[in-house]
């Protein structure tokens, strides 16, 4: 196993946590890889629960303790979904997590439902709204009985959790969740500036809990398999609002594509490339 820079900077107590979250992901990604349907459906949930319970100081667990951190979080997203809200709204959140963001929009919306696989990072301080629904899925792709209901679903860091497999079954669940002209909205990491897990202290790729990790491509591959007809790249520059047209971003990547690597990475983060790369994918119903 190879030991990266960005390991050696740690301090002796994070090294420790590390290789112990490295080799229980390796270890339960290697089990989800591996498993078949409908086997492996049920098994993330069954996974997940076990990891926090294992690790609990896991970097999302430390984060969900932190108030002030979920806080400005939750700004940041309700400031960035602010313009695509109405009172009217239904809205769906795909792995909320510790359901702060799914609380926190409920004035902003007619109904709001969030979704995740494990209720380890809920805290017990929340008070439920009348307009929010909570739903413990029972694994990784069922989703609630309301087909064509929602005019929004949204996910932040979650399609790179799942076995592609699981991933086709995703899409295709959520396009049948969404009205007409509904949009599913979300953000994964791209995988030029990866890999983005416990992977990046190690490896050049994901290998832990980020079962693969996307380009823009490839999301559009398989977004036009699902069904989803206009898709499009939302950046920002300077505070602006800038929609791309996904094949804009798809050939600024086939050109990134060609270079080793450590350059690729390099290029990618220059800010000429990754406004043109990275950003939320926008996926029209």
């Amino acid at each position: 196993m190879q030991f990266k820079k960005e390991y050696a900077n740690l301090t002796n107590s994070e090294k420790c946590r590390i290789l112990k979250q490295y080799k229980l992901e390796i270890k339960y990604a290697t089990k989800l890889k591996n498993t078949p349907n409908p086997e492996r459906a049920s098994l993330y949930k069954i996974l997940y629960d076990d990891f926090y319970k294992k690790l609990p100081d896991n970097p999302i667990k430390l984060k969900t303790r932190n108030k002030n951190y979920v806080n400005e979080r939750t700004q940041r997203q309700i400031k960035f979904l602010s313009p695509f809200l109405k009172k009217y709204t239904n809205f769906i959140e795909i792995g909320s997590g510790d359901f702060s963001l799914t609380i926190s929009l409920s004035p902003y919306v007619n109904y709001i439902m969030g979704i995740d696989v494990s209720d380890e990072n809920i805290s017990d301080e929340w008070i439920i709204p009348k307009n929010v629904e909570i739903y413990i899925a029972s694994d990784s792709t069922s989703m609630p009985n309301k087909n064509h209901f929602f005019h929004i679903a949204y996910s932040n860091q979650l399609l790179e959790h799942f076995h592609p497999e699981d991933l086709d079954i995703h899409l295709s669940n959520v396009y049948n969740l969404l009205k007409n002209k509904g949009i599913y909205v979300f953000q994964t990491p791209h995988k030029f500036f990866g890999p983005h897990d416990v992977s990046k202290f190690f490896h050049n790729e994901a290998v832990g809990f980020h079962l693969k990790e996307y380009s823009n491509l490839e999301l559009y591959l398989v977004l036009n398999k699902a069904g989803f007809r206009r898709i499009k790249l939302l950046t920002g520059i300077k505070g602006h609002r800038i929609y791309l047209p996904i094949q804009l971003s798809i050939i600024v990547e086939l050109f990134l594509s060609i270079f080793p690597y450590s350059l690729k990475k390099y290029l990618s983060l220059l800010t000429i490339f990754r406004k043109f790369i990275n950003g939320h994918v926008i996926a029209t119903k």
